[in-house]
């Protein structure tokens, strides 16, 4: 939308507008300054649709409307009609601004986000400088779901003053609720919420609370390679008493340690629902006859059947009558620490690579190799040409390479992402090594296709780069040329023991390049580039 509207053209209408450059409410204010009844704002891409204070009637719909609204606005005698409605959003839902986790501070052995909170579209009290002189106005973000957890966690002081931080957090987080999805459906997904919305009314019955206190922090903060000077001894990230459990390394088998102190006397009973891990909770059962008592026990997990390299979530559930007290649970499970990628050359030959088992029986089968046709074409200067590189159902691995014949003084790069159900997603940038070459490797994708930009800037309008482009997607049943083997392909070995591995391969064609991938199990494997 302009800066600023015709009343000739405008006095009367409803007018639409598309989201950008100047505020929202600003937007419905020139509307009305120019004689306009009523504003349509739109997106121009996938963005949230919020609630503000326009100065008068106003609908804000995402970008999947834009079109079909733009193109029937421009009808001879369009019209629009203002009706109640409000039923297509499903509450409460994490907001598509809102930051996901994980921390990579933390190595991902601490869940972050906590908790979720009320903060899209909070109707809140404001200064009236740089509100249009409003007392009230909606607000979003951080800044507004802060206030809730804050007044909440005043609440719980006035009650239990005193009580500690962490045993109030604890208290939000073990009885929060899971958000929904567009869909409607509960929310799995830890890294937005966290252990879920905050409930006022069940947090005050919180059953068990898992607390913490300075010691424990350093104690922390020395087991994740900070030197607090206080001499406290470390603990294992993962051990921190905390109302929640993370492991960003499941590396086979790992136990965690927890005490929970009583608000409430009862008998609680373990359960934990975590796909492919196998939980084992020592004693399952904890007994307490008075509000105070202290109990600890320990949390096995071991992987069985669980994707390899995937973050896995679950929760694990105490309960009495009708106490629940819930943990949500955070792990990536390794099977194998092995290398990403080894590489080969020539028509035949072999690599000899170590890999290091968590488990007593290591597994390693080949596929492959696969060598697709490849694609030649020319970038010209702030050239930028596209790939949809479709991602084959039951691909194991996939790999893109770019050939850049780069001259002098010409940038070349790789503008790469996944696409899922057709939107683009984690867009990152790849640049050449010093041969010109750029490689992606995708390991186990989880995606429809990968999108793939190649983008040139020479020093002048008539610089030409030449290039090749090839995707090579690994399936059990790819199409292959030559041979790919990988002995032991099985073996009796010593967990957290290295053991040699060696990949050989015969019949590959020469002078462009193959992929062959080797799994060790739960989709876990290295990828032999061949050239």
């Amino acid at each position: 939308m302009p800066n600023s509207l015709d009343p000739a053209r405008t006095a009367g209408k409803i007018v639409v507008c598309e989201r950008g450059v100047n505020g929202r409410p600003d937007k419905s204010a020139e509307v009305k300054r120019a004689g306009g009844i009523g504003l349509v704002l739109v997106n121009p891409g996938n963005e949230s649709t919020d609630g503000d204070l326009h100065s008068l009637p106003a609908v804000h719909l995402d970008h999947a409307a834009a079109p079909p609204v733009r193109t029937y606005a421009a009808t001879s005698g369009a019209t629009a009609t203002l009706t109640d409605g409000g039923t297509s959003h499903v509450y409460p839902q994490v907001a598509g601004f809102s930051s996901r986790g994980p921390s990579l501070v933390g190595n991902g052995d601490l869940l972050k986000p906590d908790i979720t909170a009320p903060g899209a579209t909070i109707l809140a009290a404001v200064s009236p400088v740089g509100n249009k002189g409003r007392d009230f106005d909606y607000y979003s973000g951080t800044s507004m779901a802060t206030p809730h957890i804050s007044g909440l966690a005043a609440l719980y002081l006035s009650e239990h003053p005193t009580w500690s931080p962490m045993s109030i957090k604890s208290a939000m987080m073990t009885t929060a609720t899971p958000t929904k999805t567009a869909d409607g459906e509960n929310s799995v997904d830890a890294f937005a919420q966290g252990a879920g919305e905050v409930d006022a009314r069940a947090m005050l019955r919180p059953g068990l609370v898992y607390d913490s206190g300075e010691r424990d922090w350093l104690a922390y903060l020395e087991g994740s390679g900070v030197d607090t000077g206080t001499g406290i001894k470390a603990i294992d990230p993962s051990d921190l008493n905390y109302p929640s459990i993370a492991i960003g390394d499941l590396f086979g088998k790992q136990t965690v340690t927890r005490t929970v102190t009583a608000t409430t006397a009862g008998t609680y009973r373990s359960r934990v629902d975590l796909p492919g891990i196998k939980a084992t909770v020592s004693p399952p059962v904890l007994h307490f006859t008075h509000p105070g008592q202290k109990r600890t026990f320990t949390l096995t997990l071991d992987v069985t059947s669980a994707p390899a390299g995937r973050v896995d979530t679950g929760a694990l559930t105490w309960t009495s009558g009708r106490t629940t007290v819930r943990s949500p649970i955070v792990v990536t499970p390794q099977i194998v620490r092995a290398p990403a990628e080894i590489e080969g050359s020539g028509f035949s030959g072999s690599n000899i690579f170590s890999v290091t088992p968590a488990t007593s029986t290591l597994t390693a089968t080949a596929y492959g190799p696969v060598t697709s046709p490849v694609t030649e074409g020319t970038l010209t200067q702030m050239q930028e040409v596209s790939y949809d590189a479709a991602i084959p159902s039951g691909t194991k691995a996939s790999q893109i390479t770019v050939r850049f014949d780069a001259v002098e003084d010409t940038i070349t790069g790789v503008l790469w992402g996944n696409k899922v159900g057709g939107v683009l997603q984690d867009v990152q940038i790849a640049v050449p090594d010093s041969d010109g070459v750029v490689t992606i490797t995708v390991p186990h994708p989880t995606a429809d296709a990968l999108f793939v930009s190649l983008v040139a800037m020479g020093a002048d309008g008539e610089t030409v780069t030449p290039y090749t482009y090839q995707a090579n997607h690994i399936t059990a049943d790819s199409p292959i040329t030559g041979k790919v083997t990988v002995t032991p392909d099985r073996a009796r070995v010593i967990p957290g023991v290295p053991t040699d591995l060696t990949a050989a391969w015969s019949g590959v064609p020469a002078h462009t390049r193959s992929g062959a991938w080797i799994e060790y199990g739960n989709g876990a494997g290295t990828f032999l580039t061949l050239s």
